[in-house]
């Protein structure tokens, strides 16, 4: 342990004054990092822009029961729309899922149903396969739950003047870039990424980097990047939403957005002054609260289809027995 303590101390103590660019793939293109490029914010919002209306959009799910060839989950997608920071409307929706592999591929089907029934995918898409493993049937939850945010996003947009959803703007999963491409559309979506694990190419964490040259101001920066990646219809940000936080978020507007960046992230700074979470817009707490799915609901549900399944029940509990030794070796204590 102190041979680790005494690199860690060597790698906190690291200085860069030199001149560094964010790295990332050749579809984009990086501007050097300096200074010019902060654009100071403050959250104290105009009288013009305290009527504006801001949708969050978030989702949560969890599995219900997984084996080999098919999965059960359920999935909470929702959104909180704030005005004057104060939430003045809220709503969520929700479906059991069922994925199941036949003929190969993975389909889907939920319940009630919904535009995603019938959807297929291929397991050894590069974009889902786990290293050099076909993917899980577990894994297209999550595709269905970010397909199922953007098109709540795209139906309630109507909603509000600013739609800010969590994570990014990029399509990484098969068909989403056809939501994304209906959501964009209405040209107020923006996106903040609770985590980012970009670094420069001097080796550094982007968001250090920018917090060590502007560590005390509300600011976003900007530009950073020269964003050329077709699935990514995107300009992306670096922001500091409350002059006290010690946090830096990455933040995406679409191209096409028609909105006021500045006026967005000023109403997003006038909302991220909850001591809960300084610096973090209190919009997106509170949809991650609101569809968040607990693990003490899961197993509730889980006993309810149990119950329900009767004597089919010992039946399914054969299929789930392929995938479930972990979970039981988790229990055992000595």
């Amino acid at each position: 342990m102190d041979g680790l303590v005494k690199d860690l101390k060597n790698f906190v103590a690291k200085k860069d004054d030199s001149d560094d660019y964010l790295s990332m793939n050749s579809r984009y293109i990086p501007v050097k990092i300096e200074s010019k490029n902060f654009n100071v914010l403050s959250n104290v919002v105009p009288n013009v822009s305290h009527d504006k209306k801001i949708l969050f959009v978030d989702g949560g799910n969890n599995v219900l029961f997984e084996s080999a060839e098919f999965c059960i989950a359920i999935i909470r997608v929702g959104g909180i729309v704030y005005q004057k920071n104060k939430r003045i409307k809220r709503n969520s929706q929700e479906f059991y899922l069922l994925v199941k592999e036949k003929g190969g591929k993975y389909s889907v089907k939920t319940y009630p149903e919904t535009s995603f029934n019938d959807i297929t995918f291929n397991p050894e898409d590069e974009s889902l396969r786990n290293g050099l493993e076909k993917c899980s049937a577990s894994r297209i939850v999550s595709v269905i739950r970010r397909f199922a945010e953007i098109e709540y996003a795209h139906e309630h947009s109507k909603d509000s003047d600013y739609v800010v959803m969590d994570g990014t703007l990029e399509a990484r999963y098969p068909l989403e870039e056809k939501y994304l491409t209906r959501l964009f559309s209405d040209e107020k979506t923006c996106a903040l990424s609770k985590t980012c694990i970009l670094t420069t190419k001097n080796g550094l964490c982007i968001t250090k980097k920018l917090l060590d040259l502007n560590p005390v101001s509300t600011w976003y920066y900007y530009p950073v990047v020269t964003n050329n990646n077709p699935k990514h219809d995107a300009q992306i940000y670096f922001i500091k939403l409350n002059n006290k936080t010690k946090y830096v978020f990455r933040f995406e507007a679409q191209k096409e957005f028609s909105g006021d960046v500045t006026e967005l992230l000023s109403l997003l700074s006038y909302n991220s002054n909850d001591p809960i979470f300084l610096g973090y817009p209190y919009g997106l707490i509170d949809v991650d609260q609101y569809v968040r799915v607990s693990d003490d609901e899961s197993r509730l549900l889980q006993t309810k289809l149990s119950a329900k399944l009767g004597k089919d029940w010992n039946e399914l509990s054969k299929h789930l027995n392929s995938t479930n030794a972990h979970s039981i070796l988790d229990k055992i204590k000595f």
